[in-house]
C-alpha cells in the first residue's frame, strides 16, 4: 500500500508542532513536587521495620520457589510440586504429597510397610504393659454415640475404614478414657492426645506432618472434647482426622486386608511388638465387622492369630533378618576398627623405637696399650720334664720380587795371605 506524499508531509508537520508545543509548556512547581512525592513510595517503605518472622517466611518462600523451578526444569512431577508447598497452603501438604506418590487404592505388602517412612520410629514408645491396661479399661456406653460421627467423617474424607480408626482409638487411649489423654505427654514422654501422636520424632514430627488434616473434613458442631484453637493434638476431631490421613497415606482403605494391616503396623512403628500391635488392631476391627461395634468386648484371639499368620510372619521374619544383618555389619565394623587400632599401635611403637635409636649415645672405642710379655711358668722339680721336640726355625720365604743375596767371592792369592780360607 502506498501512502500519498501529502499525507506524510502533513503528519510530519503535525508531529513537529506537537513536540514544539510540549517543549514550550511550563509545569507549576507545586504539581511537580506532588508528583515526585507520589513517585517515592520506596523511601517511606524503607523506614518501616518488618518483623523477623515475616522476613524469614519470605526467604523460605523464595527458596521454595527456586527449588520448585529447578524441579520443574528437571522434569519433576506432581508429587515433587506438592512436597514443596508450605504446610498452610491448602491444608496439609505432606499427606497430599504422600497420596500422590502412593494412592489410597494401593495395597502394600508387609515388607513395603516395613520400609515405609510415614511414621518414623521414636526412641521411646508405649509397650505391652501400657496396651494391656488400655485393653482392659471399661468404657462408658456414651462414647459410642459421641465418637461415631467423627469416625464416619474420617472414612468419608480419607477413604479409610472407620472400624480401623476406632480400633486404633481403643488401642491407644481406650476411647480417650486414659487419664493422660488431654494433658501433657504420656508416661513415655513421646506422644499425646486421644490418638497418641508422636511429637518428639523428627523434625518434623508425625503430628507436625498431619496436624492440618482437619481442613479436608467437615467439623461437626459438637463432639466430646473440643478446643478453642485448631489444630490441637488434644482436640478429638483434629486428632482423629490426622489419624485417618496417616492411615490413608500408609495404604489403608475401607477393606480390612493386608493394606490396612500394614497401615496399622506403620502407625505404631516397625519393630517386633509393632507386628503384635497391628494384628490385634485388625482382629478387633474384623470382630466389629462381623458381630457389630462393641466398646467393651474382648478381642477374638482367633482373628488376631489369623492376621498374624497371614501378614505378621513375613514382617517378623524380615525384622529378624534385618537385625541379623545389622549385627553382622556391627561386628565387621568393630573388627575393622580393632584392626586399625592395632596397626596404629604398631606404627607408634616402631616410631618410638626409631626415636630411641636416634637419641641413644654411642660408646667410644677402648684404647689399645702395649701388650704385656707372656711368661711361661717354670716346671716343678717333682714333675717329669716334658720331652723336648727339636724345633727348626723355618726360614722366612723370600718375598717375591726381592733380589737374591750376593754370593761370597772366591779366595785369591792375596786374600789367602791375609787369612782367607776356601
Amino acid at each position: 500500500m502506498r501512502v500519498p506524499k501529502e499525507l506524510l508531509k502533513r503528519s510530519r508537520s503535525d508531529a513537529g508542532r506537537a513536540l514544539a508545543r510540549l517543549r514550550s509548556m511550563r509545569v507549576p512547581k507545586g504539581s511537580v513536587k506532588r508528583r515526585i512525592a507520589r513517585a517515592r513510595p520506596s523511601t517511606r517503605l524503607r523506614s518501616i521495620r518488618v518483623p523477623a518472622r515475616f522476613v524469614k517466611r519470605g526467604r523460605d518462600d523464595l527458596g521454595r520457589a527456586m527449588i520448585l523451578a529447578l524441579v520443574l526444569l528437571a522434569g519433576g512431577g506432581e508429587a515433587a510440586m506438592l512436597a514443596l508447598l508450605p504446610p498452610d497452603a491448602g491444608g496439609s501438604a505432606a499427606p497430599r504429597a504422600a497420596q500422590a506418590v502412593a494412592p489410597a487404592t494401593a495395597a502394600p505388602t508387609p515388607l513395603d510397610a516395613r520400609r515405609s517412612v510415614a511414621q518414623r520410629p521414636a526412641e521411646r514408645r508405649a509397650g505391652p504393659s501400657y496396651y494391656r491396661r488400655t485393653r482392659s479399661r471399661h468404657v462408658p456406653a456414651a462414647a459410642k454415640t459421641s465418637f461415631m460421627p467423627l469416625y464416619r467423617e474420617a472414612q468419608r474424607s480419607f477413604n479409610v475404614s472407620w472400624r480401623l480408626i476406632a480400633s486404633v482409638h481403643r488401642q491407644e487411649t481406650a476411647f480417650s478414657t486414659e487419664p493422660s489423654t488431654y494433658r501433657g505427654l504420656n508416661a513415655f514422654g513421646c506422644c499425646a492426645g486421644p490418638m497418641q501422636f508422636n511429637v518428639t520424632n523428627g523434625p518434623p514430627s508425625t503430628w507436625a506432618l498431619y496436624r492440618q488434616s482437619f481442613r479436608h473434613a467437615k467439623r461437626p458442631r459438637s463432639y466430646p472434647h473440643r478446643t478453642r484453637k485448631h489444630p490441637s493434638i488434644y482436640d478429638d476431631f483434629d486428632a482423629i482426622m490426622a489419624a485417618g490421613a496417616l492411615l490413608s497415606d500408609s495404604g489403608a482403605t475401607t477393606q480390612l486386608d493386608g493394606a490396612s494391616w500394614s497401615a496399622a503396623y506403620a502407625y505404631y512403628g516397625h519393630d517386633l511388638f509393632g507386628v503384635e500391635y497391628a494384628s490385634e488392631v485388625l482382629g478387633r476391627a474384623k470382630g466389629w465387622e462381623r458381630g457389630g461395634f462393641c466398646l467393651n468386648c474382648p478381642v477374638d484371639d482367633s482373628l488376631v492369630a489369623e492376621f498374624d499368620d497371614a501378614f505378621g510372619v513375613d514382617a517378623r521374619r524380615g525384622l529378624l533378618a534385618d537385625e541379623e544383618r545389622d549385627k553382622k555389619k556391627r561386628a565387621k565394623a568393630k573388627k575393622r576398627k580393632q584392626q586399625r587400632a592395632d596397626r596404629a599401635r604398631r606404627r607408634a611403637a616402631e616410631k618410638a623405637r626409631q626415636r630411641e635409636r636416634a637419641t641413644r649415645p654411642t660408646a667410644p672405642a677402648p684404647e689399645r696399650g702395649p701388650t704385656p710379655p707372656q711368661t711361661t711358668p717354670a716346671p716343678s722339680p717333682e714333675a717329669p720334664a716334658p720331652p723336648q721336640t727339636p724345633t727348626t726355625t723355618p726360614q722366612a720365604p723370600s718375598e717375591p720380587g726381592a733380589p737374591p743375596p750376593p754370593a761370597e767371592p772366591a779366595c785369591t792369592e792375596v786374600s789367602r795371605l791375609l787369612g782367607c780360607r776356601d
